[in-house]
């Protein structure tokens, strides 16, 4: 039942099993390719495989041109620690083609370069080749000069696909010989974005005008402002459906030929037929709706029913790839809503859990918009967004530093690199009446498994945006009820599910020969431990770890409670004669863990795997500490010291709004970066350096942290300068801020700096 049933004061949910497997079919759609070693990418009805095992690809935004060229292996790496296995970056025609008919793809425009070193690092790419973006760029990444020309865009308009093919070709030339078929990793191309459901404001506006929208004419009255439902009536279906199988043929034409490609498949946006897969998203923060809970934390069959349904194609024939999840937000000026962590990681459990077989982000790394000129800017002003900051609160944010939830992200990022061949073919299991839960509910638990057979994985929840009134989940139990058998977890007694927390929990699972009835931990990834399988599991504060085996497939112990920690491990013998052997982190611990080289690595560190060495950077803390762990030796924890190193900075405050900054930048080979930390409470923060405005930030309650290393030439003669708009009481975004980020307004607008540090990131190599 959806509602828990008492019984000796238990909640317990129980969940009917199917007695008849999910129908998955293959051969429908025109996807696919093969490497020149006879690899093959493929594509189902529900998943996709790769060399005929079926793979979640971890799909992490990351735009080239929001970064400097000689900081993107770095990012890649951190990318790839993350678990990210494709990093998808739009392609801005305007960026590119900022003066009609001259092309630039040099310095941080560099295409190529990017796409080569991810393939150095055997990091899959999908190119999202436009025309039109969006991506929060002006004009949606059409450049200024379409706007005086006398054509329809986002059309079949002949003059305008004249333009397009010329763009499309000079693509093509620069993804020349990266392509899977070519024995590259590029694996997939996006054909436009949002066709026929969203569009960006032309950036030549007056103020107090009604926006401009880069849509064809006949499409004006459908156009909405970001990711939403659709509930206007399309009478043009038709014409946008054809312009993307034009755009693809074109594309194609042009040499750009890939095993996948896809399309927004959200409110109701145009698609490509059988011809690519349409991609999902949900934003549970967005900055373009009024705050209010979304139902993007309540578990769904996502396949049959997408998040901003309806939807313009047949859900049963396409797997569900989830391509824009918004684990981050843009912040823009009147709105700054703020995305933690635990919403980020409760937002993938739920979508996980609902069926979906390909996660994305938007975005997973941030960045900084380029500017067009000394005061024209590429950012999307009239939305309302910094002229430069593209920080997103992503994973990875503006300049490389981890937000919260890099790590909790991880989590599901390392469970799906090692077990994403059993759980991609497992259906979702829905309680009875799951359709009638509403966000609002904080009693009733959210759950859902996805089963294949007997073996499967239960998803929870205890996580609601915009609420902040929830609980711990007490006394549960679950029932999971099968044609043969019903199993309970736990078989004794209950457990609880603390306030915000997400959790999976295997049953059935096999290990080696031995079958795992069911564990209350959650697994985490799994070692080649010389020659012998090692598990990992977590479990969050609060909860019990225990295992259970059938006692039929195991020689002796059947049941194990170990305590979370690195002296958790146990060996099981099978009735086979084989062993294999369980470690129970605790969260904390699997938050730091990842897996480099086969190897496990726990750290609070950022790591960089390159070949044959591993990478670590610290903030401002020179000593690095770190558990390697090795069958010979185990869990060793290790420590390594660097000299430290005390920055050479000054500044001055002049009256209450300004600052300038000084910074020496000395050389170390043990600093890999400095960082400027400024605290300040106020609306706005600007900085320039010759004169010129080079960032900004908008004020959310947390310091700004700026990277010192792509203004290191300048700053050895120039001061780094700020500018601090006062923060207003009846600023219209303070009610997205944390209440410790609201100052006191008693005397009048504030604007403030408490402290200004410069904090050298320290690296060593392990």
């Amino acid at each position: 039942m959806m509602t828990g049933m008492l019984a000796m004061a238990q909640q317990v949910y129980e969940l009917d099993m199917p007695v008849k497997e999910k129908t998955i079919y293959s051969g429908h759609l025109k996807l696919g390719g093969s490497n020149p070693s006879g690899e093959r990418i493929e594509v189902n009805s529900y998943y996709m495989s790769v060399g005929g095992k079926p793979v979640i690809p971890v799909m992490g935004e990351f735009h080239y041109s929001r970064y400097p060229e000689c900081q993107w292996e770095e990012e890649i790496l951190k990318m790839k620690a993350g678990g990210v296995t494709v990093i998808p970056t739009y392609v801005f025609w305007s960026i590119h083609e900022e003066k009609e008919g001259v092309f630039n793809w040099e310095g941080n425009r560099n295409l190529r370069k990017f796409l080569s070193l991810c393939q150095k690092h055997n990091v899959w790419t999908v190119v999202r080749i436009g025309p039109f973006c969006h991506g929060e760029i002006r004009n949606g990444g059409l450049p200024d000069w379409l706007f005086a020309k006398p054509l329809e865009i986002r059309s079949n308009d002949a003059n305008y696909l004249k333009y397009v093919k010329r763009l499309y070709e000079e693509i093509g030339r620069q993804l020349e010989g990266l392509y899977y078929k070519d024995g590259g990793t590029i694996i997939g191309t996006q054909i436009e974005n949002e066709h026929q459901h969203s569009a960006a404001p032309w950036g030549i506006t007056y103020p107090g005008e009604p926006k401009d929208m880069t849509s064809a004419t006949y499409d004006a009255n459908i156009t909405m402002i970001g990711v939403s439902v659709q509930d206007k009536k399309i009478t043009t279906a038709d014409l946008g459906n054809l312009h993307m199988k034009t755009l693809k043929k074109m594309a194609e034409e042009a040499g750009i030929q890939t095993p996948l490609y896809t399309a927004t498949g959200w409110g109701n946006a145009a698609v490509i037929g059988e011809e690519a897969i349409p991609v999902t998203a949900a934003y549970t923060y967005p900055f373009w709706a009024k705050p209010g809970m979304s139902p993007f934390c309540m578990f769904k069959d996502i396949q049959k029913n997408p998040d901003y349904a309806p939807v313009r194609y047949d859900t049963e024939k396409y797997p569900s790839f989830c391509a824009e999840m918004g684990v981050g937000i843009q912040m823009i000026y009147t709105r700054r809503p703020i995305v933690t962590a635990k919403a980020a990681e409760a937002l993938m459990v739920r979508t996980l859990g609902s069926g979906a077989n390909g996660i994305g982000y938007y975005m997973y790394h941030g960045g900084s918009t380029p500017k067009m000129g000394p005061t024209a800017f590429f950012s999307d002003e009239p939305m309302g967004m910094p002229k430069i900051s593209y920080d997103f609160q992503a994973p990875l944010g503006e300049f490389g530093l981890e937000h919260g939830s890099y790590r909790a992200l991880r989590l599901l990022h390392l469970f799906l690199n090692d077990f994403s061949s059993q759980l991609a073919p497992m259906e979702t299991v829905l309680p009875k009446g799951y359709e009638r839960m509403t966000p609002d509910n904080r009693e009733t638990l959210r759950y859902a498994a996805r089963v294949r057979g007997k073996s499967g994985f239960v998803f929870m929840v205890n996580f609601q945006d915009h609420d902040t009134a929830r609980v711990d989940q007490k006394d549960l139990c679950l029932r999971l009820k099968f044609a043969d058998e019903t199993l309970r977890i736990p078989s004794q007694g209950t457990f609880t599910l603390p306030k915000d927390e997400s959790l999976i929990l295997p049953f059935n699972f096999q290990m080696e020969d031995a079958l795992l009835k069911y564990a209350t931990a959650q697994l985490l990834l799994k070692l080649d431990d010389r020659g012998t399988d090692h598990y990992f599991f977590f479990v969050p504060e609060g909860i019990q770890p225990e295992f259970v085996f059938d006692k039929t497939t195991v020689a002796g112990k059947y049941c194990y409670t170990p305590e979370a920690g690195l002296k958790s491990t146990f060996t099981v013998k099978t009735s086979g004669g084989k062993r294999f052997k369980v470690t129970t982190l605790t969260r904390e611990q699997a938050l730091n863990a990842c897996k480099i080289n086969g190897k496990l690595l726990i750290t609070s560190s950022m790591v960089l795997p390159e070949a044959g060495r591993v990478r670590l950077l610290n903030m401002g803390d020179p000593v690095f500490r770190y558990v390697e762990y090795s069958s010979a030796k185990g869990f060793k924890e290790q420590m390594k010291e660097v000299p430290s190193v005390q920055p050479e900075y000054t500044f001055r405050k002049v009256g209450s709004r300004r600052l300038a900054v000084r910074f020496s930048g000395k050389e170390y080979p043990q600093v890999n970066d400095y960082f400027l930390r400024l605290d300040y409470t106020g609306d706005v923060a600007m900085a320039f350096l010759k004169g010129e405005l080079v960032l900004d930030h908008f004020y959310y309650g947390a310091p700004w942290q700026i990277s010192l290393k792509r203004f290191q030439q300048e700053l050895t003669d120039e001061e780094l300068s700020f500018y601090i708009r006062p923060l207003r009481k009846n600023a219209p975004f303070l009610s997205d801020l944390p209440g410790e980020a609201v100052p006191d307004f008693s005397k009048g607008s504030v604007v403030r700096v408490d402290s200004v540090q410069v904090v050298p990131q320290y690296v060593t190599t392990l």
